[in-house]
């Protein structure tokens, strides 16, 4: 791909995220879609996951921003960090219902003995 040269980083606009190429050389555009557009050197374009490309005017470069991508995780990484979360979650729920039930007990046996000073 000589007459294009990718930018570094993915650009995220409106929700979507893209690749920026700057075209190097004059050419002709082919889309999936059947549809094709020349480019001059210098015009910059925006590719998305489907490999549609979209010419960028210059006056909506601003729009593009740069983002960091996510390191690849599988399926199962993230299920696991998942359980891990909910363990804690669960954990501190259990901990808290033991509190309550310990003082539900201390309260019960103070009201069935008569020792309640409220």
């Amino acid at each position: 791909m000589g007459a294009v040269k990718k930018l570094k980083k993915p650009y995220v606009h409106s929700r979507h995220l893209v690749d920026l190429e700057v075209v190097e050389t004059a050419s002709t555009i082919h889309n999936p879609d059947g549809t094709s557009y020349s480019v001059e050197p210098g015009d910059v374009l925006s590719v998305n996951e489907f490999g549609e490309k979209n010419l960028v005017p210059e006056n909506h470069l601003p729009y593009y921003f740069e983002v960091e991508k996510l390191e690849e995780t599988s399926f199962y990484d993230r299920m696991a960090r998942g359980y891990v979360e909910m363990r804690q979650i669960n954990s501190g729920i259990s901990n808290e219902s033991e509190y309550v039930e310990s003082e539900a007990d201390f309260s019960t046996a103070k009201f069935v003995t008569g020792k309640n000073h409220l």
